[in-house]
């Protein structure tokens, strides 16, 4: 904490204190999303990013069962406040997610904190809502 005050000391505009708080409590939001699990509908497909295994996992049903495809070297990158993209190794951006708490999954009630827009084609370029391991759904109340 002492650290924090010296660093603050050393700004001398509001803007660049601002800035700096913002980002110290975005960089420590964003660590603790160790897993983003989102939910499709039409077709039904959920995926999985790891950000240990820099992986994306779809999965979906079909008549032999379970169907997982896995991207790999997948990173997540910041484009700015609340927004950020998964992107795969060769730069196609497979994810879109916005930290609004207004998505949804297109078949529950439940709010998620985050909405998604699928580019992979894996959820048919569709839309869904996603959780993390510290930012969950809310059933609305009735």
């Amino acid at each position: 904490m002492k650290m924090i005050s010296f660093i603050l000391s050393l700004l001398q505009g509001e803007f660049m204190k601002s800035l700096l708080i913002t980002s110290l409590l975005l960089v420590a939001n964003i660590s603790q999303a160790d897993v983003i699990k989102c939910s499709f509908t039409e077709p039904f497909v959920d995926s999985v990013y790891s950000m240990t295994q820099s992986t994306l996992t779809y999965s979906t049903l079909d008549e032999r069962g379970e169907v997982k495809n896995v991207v790999k070297n997948v990173s997540f990158q910041i484009k700015k406040a609340g927004v950020f993209e998964l992107v795969a190794k060769n730069g196609d951006v497979l994810q879109v997610l916005k930290l609004s708490h207004k998505g949804s999954n297109g078949m529950s009630d439940a709010v998620y904190p985050y909405e998604v827009q699928d580019n992979s084609g894996f959820a048919g370029h569709g839309f869904g809502g996603c959780t993390s391991n510290y930012q969950k759904a809310v059933e609305p109340k009735e």
